[in-house]
C-alpha cells in the first residue's frame, strides 16, 4: 500500500509530489503521457490530430463545451503548463475578501512558487509594439509580465501555444516534477484513474486503467489521496465515486471562467511587427466600475496570433467583419461608424500582407474577476463542463468591452470584442471552482486544507483537493501561481494544524 497517491500533475498535483515524497512511498498517476522537446504539435493539421478522443486517448488537449461557455484542457505530464505562456502574477489582495485564507498568509506559499518558478520579464517586452500600445491607451498603466520562461533558449517564436520545441518553458516537468523525482516520488504517465472506494481498516483503492488500453486495470491502495487532476478531473472523480461518499450539495457549484474572453483591435495607426512572435509578455492591470459602485480586477494582456494560422486569421477577420458586434453575447458594437480600411483589407486577402489590416491588430487576453455563476455539468460520456449560458452579459465583461472600444476609437481602429463567439461559445482556459473551499459542509466542498467535508461532521480522513477546482472564485489573473502557491500554503500549514480542523 501506497503512502500517499496524488492524482494528476498539474500545479497542486506537482507540488504536492515534490513536497511530500521524502521519506514516504508517493505514487503519482497522470492520465497523459510525457511529452518531449521536439514532440509538441505546431501546425493546424498537429494540432488537430493531436485531439484527445476514444480513438485518441493518449491525445494532448481537448475541449470542454457547455451552455455559453467552453474550456481547452490539456492531457498530458505537466498539465496545463506545458501550453501556456508560464505567466506568473498574484492577484490583487482584494480577491481574497471572500477566501478562508488571508492575503499575508499565502505570502510565504507564492515566495516558494516563485522561487521554483523562476519567471522573469522578456528581455525584449520593452522593444516590442505591442508595450508601446499599450502605454499609449493607457500611460504609466502598463507592466512586462513575468513568464516561467529560460530567456536564454527562448527564440522569441511565439508557438509556447501548444508547447515549447526548444525546451525554453520552465514547465511542471522541467521544474517541481523533477524535484518529487529526487526525492523519491515514482510517476506514471498514460494511467487514469476511473474512480475511488474507501478502503476496509482505512484509506483508500482506487481503480486505475492504462490509458490507452482502459480494459486493462488494476486497484491501487493508499492511506492518503490527493485529488489533483484539474477542475473538471476532480469534479469528474468525484462524480464517479459518489456511490461511496456523500459529497456537500456545494459541488459543482460557483464555478468561474476567470474572466477569460479574446478581443481584437483592428486595423490601428499603429504598427505591429506580426512577424514577431514573442510571447504575452505586457498588459495593463485595472479596477473596472462594474455598477453600484462595485469594482473588479481586469487584465488585458497583449497577445499575438499564433503564426500556425496567421495568413487563415487575415483572410477569416476580412471575411466576417460584417458580423462585428452582431453576435449574442458579443458586447459593444464596433467602436464608431469609420469605414473599415479596404485596400489593406484586400490585401489581407492574399494572405496577412505587411501593410495589411492584421499587420496593424493587436489581439488581447482578457483575465478578470467574474462573477462564478457557472455550475458544472456533465456530458454523456461524463466528462464536466460549465455552464453559463449568460457568461458574455457579466459586468466585468462588458467593462472590459466599454474600455477597449475607447482604445479602438484613440487609436484609429475597430473593436473586435468576444472573439471567440465567432465560434459559438466564450472560450477559456482557466476554469476554477466546483469544489471550493469554505467553512461548512452545506456551503462548500473542501476546509482551508483542501480537505473533504464529511457530511456527519469534519473531514473524511486522508482526502484531499488541490487543484484550480477548490479557488473560490475569479482571480483577475492567469491562475497557475496562485493555486501553486495555495498548494505550499496548505501543505505548510498542514504540519502543524489542528486535529479537528
Amino acid at each position: 500500500m501506497w503512502d500517499i497517491v496524488v492524482v494528476g500533475s498539474g500545479y497542486g498535483g506537482s507540488v504536492a509530489a515534490a513536497r511530500l515524497a521524502s521519506g514516504r512511498r508517493l505514487l503519482l498517476l497522470e492520465r497523459g503521457k510525457r511529452w518531449q522537446s521536439g514532440e509538441f504539435p505546431q501546425s493546424l493539421p498537429q494540432i488537430a490530430s493531436s485531439l484527445r478522443s476514444a480513438r485518441n486517448p493518449l491525445g494532448y488537449w481537448s475541449l470542454r463545451l457547455g451552455p455559453g461557455t467552453g474550456n481547452a484542457i490539456v492531457s498530458a505530464l505537466g498539465g496545463a503548463s506545458l501550453a501556456n505562456y508560464g505567466i506568473t502574477a498574484r492577484p490583487d489582495a482584494s480577491i481574497f475578501r471572500d477566501w478562508p485564507w488571508a492575503p499575508h498568509a499565502l505570502d510565504e506559499g507564492f515566495a516558494r512558487a516563485e522561487s521554483v518558478l523562476a519567471a522573469s520579464p522578456n528581455p525584449l517586452v520593452d522593444s516590442l509594439a505591442d508595450r508601446a500600445f499599450l502605454e499609449a491607451m493607457e500611460p504609466g498603466r502598463s507592466v512586462a509580465l513575468r513568464n516561467a520562461i529560460d530567456w536564454s533558449r527562448c527564440r522569441q517564436c511565439g508557438h509556447c501555444v501548444p508547447g515549447c520545441n526548444y525546451a525554453a518553458k520552465r514547465s511542471l516537468d522541467r521544474s517541481y516534477l523533477p524535484l518529487a523525482e529526487q526525492a523519491g516520488a515514482f510517476i506514471r504517465d498514460r494511467s487514469e484513474v476511473r474512480h475511488f472506494e474507501p478502503r476496509p481498516g482505512g484509506g483508500y483503492r482506487l481503480w486505475v486503467v492504462r490509458s490507452d488500453r482502459p480494459q486493462e486495470g488494476e486497484w491501487i491502495e493508499a492511506a492518503r489521496v490527493i485529488l489533483a487532476a484539474g477542475t473538471f478531473g476532480s469534479l469528474e472523480l468525484l462524480r464517479r465515486s459518489s456511490a461511496f461518499f456523500t459529497w456537500s450539495p456545494a459541488l459543482g457549484q460557483g464555478m468561474s471562467m476567470n474572466g477569460d474572453a479574446l478581443a481584437l483591435i483592428y486595423a490601428t495607426r499603429h504598427r505591429l511587427d506580426a512577424e514577431h512572435g514573442a510571447p504575452i509578455s505586457s498588459a495593463v492591470r485595472l479596477q473596472v466600475e462594474v455598477g453600484g459602485g462595485e469594482t473588479r480586477a481586469l487584465t488585458i494582456m497583449s497577445g499575438r496570433i499564433p503564426h500556425s494560422i496567421h495568413h487563415a486569421s487575415a483572410r477569416l477577420l476580412v471575411g466576417l467583419a460584417p458580423l462585428w458586434g452582431r453576435l449574442p453575447g458579443q458586447g459593444a458594437p464596433p467602436s464608431s461608424s469609420r469605414p473599415l480600411p479596404s485596400l489593406s483589407m484586400l490585401a489581407d486577402l492574399r494572405g496577412a500582407a505587411k501593410g495589411g489590416a492584421l499587420s496593424r491588430s493587436f489581439l488581447y487576453k482578457l483575465d478578470a474577476q467574474d462573477a462564478a455563476r457557472g455550475k458544472a455539468g456533465f456530458d454523456a460520456s461524463g466528462e464536466a463542463h460549465i455552464a453559463w449560458p449568460d457568461y458574455g452579459d457579466d459586468p466585468v465583461l462588458q467593462a472590459a468591452w466599454q474600455r477597449m472600444d475607447r482604445w479602438a476609437s484613440a487609436s484609429g481602429g475597430r473593436i473586435v470584442p468576444g472573439l471567440s463567439l465567432w465560434f459559438g461559445h466564450h472560450l477559456g482556459v482557466h476554469p476554477l471552482g466546483g469544489c471550493r473551499m469554505g467553512e461548512s459542509f452545506e456551503t462548500s466542498v473542501v476546509n482551508r486544507y483542501g480537505e473533504v467535508w464529511h457530511p456527519e461532521g469534519g473531514v473524511y480522513e486522508g482526502l484531499q483537493i488541490l487543484d484550480g477546482s477548490i479557488v473560490p472564485g475569479a482571480l483577475g489573473v492567469p491562475p497557475s501561481l496562485t493555486i501553486t502557491a495555495l498548494t505550499e500554503s496548505i501543505l505548510a500549514a498542514s504540519q502543524s494544524k489542528p486535529r479537528s480542523a
